[in-house]
């Protein structure tokens, strides 16, 4: 037998800037045993992110930004150096990259190749990152 899930109740607690979710479902597990769970489940849509390389200067480009959970964690300044990144918001990835970096940057990307993408905090964020 396979491990089996089973929505009890989904119910929106927040639908403000992102979703925030209170899921409640069944596992079953392969033993037949079966173990309710209830997880909080934050819906900030999917991004991608892109590593930025200047040829002429030899160079990684990234950006310096306020992140207020940072800042709510005890980051005093909220400030983080990071890659060029944004939500996909119905765009492909690398549509959506080659936006953000003229947007945060102002270069215009060339050659885009896509590494992997992977689930930034799975355990209770939806979020899955391009790369």
């Amino acid at each position: 037998m396979s491990q089996t899930i089973t929505l009890i109740k989904d119910k929106i607690l927040s639908d403000n800037y992102f979703t925030l979710r209170n899921i409640t479902y069944d596992l079953t597990r392969r033993n037949g045993e079966v173990i309710r769970h209830k997880r909080e489940v934050y819906d900030r849509g999917n991004g991608a992110t892109i590593l930025l390389y200047n040829s002429t200067k030899k160079t990684v480009v990234l950006v310096r930004q306020f992140r207020v959970a940072t800042w709510v964690n005890g980051n005093q300044d909220g400030m983080l150096i990071e890659t060029c990144a944004g939500l996909l918001d119905n765009d492909e990835p690398e549509v959506c990259i080659r936006k953000e970096a003229i947007e945060e940057t102002g270069y215009d990307v060339g050659e885009v190749r896509k590494i992997f993408e992977l689930y930034m905090s799975p355990g209770g964020v939806t979020e899955l990152i391009h790369f």
